[in-house]
């Protein structure tokens, strides 16, 4: 992605901004209660977890009810290890056509600097395109934020990421299980899903 249209320098000033402010509220723990949970940069102990949740999604996913994938998830997650992000593209209403979406996605997800994100463990995500050329995703990261992949991909710059917990409700269940295995006859959001990609 090497362009975006109708983005003035202004409007990257305010976005960058507020990334800015949001990394401080994650670093800091206010409002999130990400301080009581997960502190510490990526760790040995939070690359195990998303490692073991690559390998039982891989096997869960053939095949296996979202009950099951969803209890094997929680069973798995740390929230002094890990933390749980949903992804919404900024700019869907720029997107022309289907297969450049795709594109989009593709390209968010193959980026060389992904590379070592992938071969020490430190992110799981799952990437939707709707029908409506607007991207959804979730991400499990290992660490508090997703400054690791901020900081290794430039394309994270296109996206929000806002945090889902980091305790653990019906509230967060719900809405993680929407994200990572939807259920509703291939729609997110009462929106059809045309294209699906996992990272790594």
């Amino acid at each position: 992605m090497s362009e975006k249209l109708d983005t003035s320098p202004e409007d990257e000033a305010i976005k960058n901004e507020a990334r800015e402010f949001m990394t401080g509220l994650v670093g800091s723990g206010i409002g999130d209660n990400t301080a009581e949970c997960c502190t510490e940069n990526p760790t040995p102990e939070g690359a195990d977890i998303i490692q073991a949740w690559i390998s039982k999604y891989s096997s869960d996913n053939d095949g296996n009810q979202q009950a099951t994938i969803m209890n094997d998830f929680w069973s798995i997650y740390d929230p002094y290890r890990t933390s749980i992000w949903s992804m919404t593209y900024d700019e869907a209403d720029s997107n022309e056509n289907l297969q450049e979406t795709i594109d989009l996605v593709t390209e968010l997800l193959h980026k060389p600097e992904m590379v070592n994100l992938k071969q020490n463990h430190d992110c799981f995500g799952v990437v939707h395109v709707l029908e409506d050329l607007s991207i959804e995703g979730i991400w499990l990261f290992n660490g508090p934020d997703p400054t690791k992949m901020y900081s290794a991909n430039e394309d994270t710059s296109w996206y929000t990421f806002t945090q889902i917990g980091p305790e653990v409700n019906d509230h967060v269940k719900a809405a993680v299980a929407k994200l990572l295995m939807p259920t509703d006859d291939g729609k997110l959001n009462g929106k059809v899903i045309k294209d699906t990609k996992v990272f790594p």
